[in-house]
């Protein structure tokens, strides 16, 4: 009798192959991790610089906006010697500067003639010191003092500072006439320092000509 004998050995994994193959899904596992979180993070950075951008660039396109609709209270009247700016210095441009080393807050007043608006209206921009935001607001220059000003947040702020270009050609930081004629300056310059909490950092300079609609 021929007795076939059929040999099944079964191989299974050894300690050591399972240690290896466990180590290699372990650092397979910890580099596409490391890949995907910085993919994110750097999805969220250039998301919040793109926030910052679009912030900055809504402040420069309303203030360009007042600017260019800049205009004088019907009271006063530029270039005639011996005429007041008149009560509650109410005047077409005026800066208060506020320095505190390398944060200011700076506060702009201005007059505006917006389209569509009955009547010149004041505006305010300022940055509220309880939050940072940097706030505008507007109000028609003879309305009733019950009347409540239009305030936009235009969100965090870092610093706000402006100065004037006056006649001789020098920049100053301050433009109030309480008791004096009023003068145009030729330009105003605006620095903005947004410093959002992830410490995105954005810096932006305007320089506008002071072109005034004729007075009323």
């Amino acid at each position: 009798m021929i007795s076939l004998h059929k040999n099944n050995q079964e191989h299974g994994f050894t300690l050591i192959e399972v240690l290896m193959a466990l180590t290699v899904f372990a650092l397979i596992s910890v580099l596409a991790y490391s890949t995907i979180d910085t993919a994110g993070r750097g999805f969220e950075t250039l998301t919040e610089v793109r926030l910052v951008q679009e912030k900055s660039g809504w402040i420069g396109k309303q203030l360009r906006q007042d600017m260019r609709y800049l205009t004088s209270a019907p009271h006063i009247r530029p270039g005639q010697p011996g005429i007041s700016s008149g009560q509650n210095n109410i005047t077409p441009i005026r800066i208060q500067n506020d320095n505190r080393g390398e944060v200011e807050l700076d506060e702009l007043w201005l007059l505006v003639y917006q389209p569509g608006q009955y009547g010149i209206t004041q505006v305010h921009y300022y940055i509220d010191e309880d939050n940072n935001h940097l706030i505008r607001e507007s109000r028609l220059l003879l309305a009733r003092a019950h009347i409540e000003p239009v305030r936009w947040d235009f969100g965090n702020v870092h610093s706000w500072s402006i100065e004037i270009w006056d006649r001789d050609g020098n920049w100053r930081q301050d433009w109030n006439f309480n008791a004096q004629s009023f003068v145009w300056p030729k330009a105003v310059k605006i620095n903005l320092q947004i410093d959002d909490r992830q410490a995105i950092t954005s810096q932006r300079q305007w320089l506008m000509a002071v072109l005034p609609e004729q007075t009323l």
